[in-house]
């Protein structure tokens, strides 16, 4: 099989000595995560900006101002204490779905090819003797369903021990 962005990668190592075009499969996962990323970044922004206009608005920030607060220091001391956990939890949920995103592709063989790792890959491979070996099937859906959970888990987290609007009692 004739790998056309292989040989084109091979050919700018060649040229300009540069690591990362000779590894094919770092090749794949930047081009994928990339790519993921070029899409998704929107979304976060966003949210993030919403996040950061409801809250200039609040009496705390607006006294901050009148008291002389630069801008810098409205952002350090109100703004961003406010408003990590919903950045965390955006990027932990977007992290996730970037996950599933990239096993979808991989899966459909437009992803991470072999020898690179991807969930994807491996159920797509797993199909053929899935009535002998249904676990070959089943084990990278449900480690990939545990992987996402776990990162949902772990900003929800970080924004409960982050966020000093959460109530700790």
């Amino acid at each position: 099989v004739r790998r056309p962005i292989a040989d084109a990668a091979y050919e700018i190592y060649r040229d300009t000595g540069v690591e990362i075009f000779r590894n094919t499969v770092m090749l794949d996962y930047l081009i994928v995560f990339g790519a993921l990323a070029l899409a998704s970044w929107p979304w976060a922004a966003r949210l993030i900006r919403g996040q950061i206009l409801s809250l200039r608005e609040n009496d705390y920030v607006l006294a901050s101002r009148a008291f002389g607060a630069t801008p810098w220091q409205i952002i350090r001391w109100h703004l961003m204490p406010n408003a990590i956990g919903a950045i965390i939890v955006a990027f932990t949920a977007g992290f996730g779905g970037a996950m599933l995103a990239e096993s979808s592709l991989s899966y459909l063989g437009v992803g991470i090819r072999p020898p690179g790792a991807s969930w994807g890959t491996m159920i797509n491979e797993s199909l053929v003797g899935w009535r002998m070996h249904p676990h070959l099937v089943a084990m990278p859906g449900i480690v990939l369903a545990v992987c996402v959970f776990a990162f949902n888990m772990f900003g929800d987290g970080l924004n409960d021990a982050l966020n000093p609007r959460s109530s700790k009692g």
